[in-house]
């Protein structure tokens, strides 16, 4: 049964907003992996790379935002659409000022930094992967949203712990410097889970 409404019916979308979501999702997942392929090679070529694509994200942003201007109908809310677009940007922006932070005040990649990244990669890893699917099975793809919010839950024990280990150091300057770059990191999973909440929205609202 067509659950559109006549005007859907009438005026259909003249924008694939759903193409646009799966493209800057694909981007932010991109973007991490790189943030954590270089904590461990370090490499100026994977740097590079997470800068262009945060380039890529803004683009993808910027694009979306005038279409929603100019479109007739959307798939569904419109308000909806924009705050997505706009959390998922803050994840990739939060992840290139890890990398620079962590380049500025010399701090390099200890166990609570890679953990917590991986946890972030797993984050919009499965986020891409539930974006992919939600046009033709919105009922499917939120089978990720419970992970998705676990690995915030995991980010936020982890820099619980990170910091709980600094803070017995007898370096409090070496402390202060790790606390900056942790905060990145779980500041950018924390957009990761507002994202999630306006996923979530979405799908209840398309089912």
């Amino acid at each position: 049964m067509d659950k559109r409404s006549i005007m859907d019916r009438l005026f259909p979308d003249n924008f694939d907003f759903y193409e646009m979501l799966i493209k800057q999702a694909e981007i932010n997942a991109f973007g991490v992996d790189m943030l954590h392929k270089w904590l461990s090679s370090g490499s100026d070529k994977e740097k590079q790379k997470l800068l262009l694509y945060v380039k890529e994200a803004d683009e993808a942003r910027m694009s979306m935002e005038s279409k929603l201007i100019e479109a007739f109908s959307t798939p569904f809310d419109r308000a909806d659409i924009y705050s997505f677009s706009i959390a998922m940007d803050k994840i990739i922006k939060y992840t290139k000022s890890t990398l620079l932070s962590m380049e500025t005040y010399e701090v390099a990649p200890d166990d609570t930094i890679i953990f917590m990244v991986g946890k972030l990669k797993e984050g919009t890893d499965f986020l891409l992967e539930s974006i992919n699917i939600l046009k033709n099975n919105p009922i499917k793809s939120q089978e990720n949203i419970i992970k998705m919010r676990a690995t915030h839950t995991e980010v936020e024990q982890l820099y619980r712990d990170g910091m709980t280990i600094i803070f017995k150091t007898s370096d409090p300057m070496n402390a202060i410097k790790h606390r900056e770059v942790y905060h990145h990191v779980k500041d950018a999973s924390l957009n990761l889970e507002d994202t999630v909440d306006i996923f979530h929205r979405i799908v209840v609202r398309l089912i």
